[in-house]
């Protein structure tokens, strides 16, 4: 595609890098092969000491389209996808991860399928360390949704970040991220109520899995460690709460959901959570691909006071 930069919006693609060298040239070679031209490679490093930052150096002689920069030290992810969304200067905003493929069309056709939206997002294909495929995509395991209702990311996401493109308008309202969830999915959130989220049924990542990713969507990890109940317990609400903080049509369900999680901590039982997470059944559990009594059995868990866990456990 060649596109008019005088009348085309450009795209800013936040990458975040961290001791990547293994895998980093292929994902740069795929974001230069973009038929969007116009773009710009916006590269936050969160203090690599391997050979990354001599690889990007490398690039950026070459392509002056790539800028990077550095975090004072190492912030962990959220902060470095932070630091580089808040370097872009495009109209759309586009992360990504170090590690994988993007297809050629993958820009165009988030920029022509965006629509009035206020992100877009698409399936990936996962491949194995060496890009051999996996047989498997990410709308086997979740799948897509286009619309507005931010009840729809309280429980579960499916919009991974590397999968994304959002609106520059985004960044005031969902920076900085909160500590509690990953920060795709707290973009997904903030999206959902702020122009909504649509999705594009076509692969166009290539989305690697290996030892070191961050996600583990395939669930291929092995020694998964099973956290305490009590530690989730804070997770969760920390999570409702950050929901709940955010004005909008629907923030008087939020307060309430995450009023009535916080008190199933001195409670044997939460018939109030429970009776509510039935009512909105359909929006809470729409990622989770099951049937009215499995979604029925999902919303049992809910019942359960942190009482009545402790004498369980």
């Amino acid at each position: 595609m060649n596109t008019d930069q005088h009348t085309t919006p450009m795209v800013s693609i936040a990458l975040a890098t961290y001791n990547g060298v293994e895998f980093l040239a292929a994902q740069l070679d795929s974001l230069l092969a973009q038929t969007y031209t116009h773009m710009e490679i916006v590269i936050s490093d969160d203090g690599s000491t391997d050979g990354t930052l001599k690889m990007i150096e490398n690039y950026i002689e070459k392509f002056p389209v790539i800028s990077l920069h550095h975090n004072e030290g190492a912030h962990g992810i959220k902060k470095n996808f932070e630091n580089a969304i808040r370097s872009c200067r495009g109209e759309y905003i586009a992360l990504c991860d170090q590690d994988d493929i993007w297809l050629p069309q993958k820009t165009e056709k988030l920029v022509n399928g965006i629509g009035s939206y206020a992100l877009v997002y698409h399936n990936s294909l996962f491949i194995d360390s060496t890009g051999h495929s996996l047989g498997k995509t990410i709308a086997d395991k979740r799948p897509g949704y286009t619309g507005k209702d931010p009840k729809v990311f309280l429980l579960f996401n499916a919009i991974s970040g590397h999968a994304c493109m959002f609106r520059k308008k985004l960044i005031p309202l969902a920076l900085p991220f909160p500590q509690a969830r990953y920060h795709d999915w707290w973009l997904a959130f903030i999206a959902s109520q702020n122009g909504g989220v649509k999705y594009l049924d076509e692969v166009l990542v290539h989305y690697r899995q290996h030892e070191k990713s961050k996600t583990d969507i395939l669930a291929r990890k092995e020694g998964t460690v099973h956290r305490k109940e009590f530690t989730i317990f804070e997770e969760e609400s920390a999570w409702y709460n950050s929901c709940a903080n955010i004005s909008g049509e629907e923030q008087p369900f939020f307060r309430k959901w995450a009023k009535l999680y916080d008190a199933r901590k001195d409670q044997w039982f939460s018939f109030s959570l429970f009776k509510l997470a039935r009512k909105n059944s359909r929006a809470l559990y729409i990622f989770k691909k099951k049937n009215k009594l499995s979604n029925f059995f999902e919303s049992l868990k809910l019942l359960w006071g942190m009482k009545t866990k402790k004498t369980v456990g």
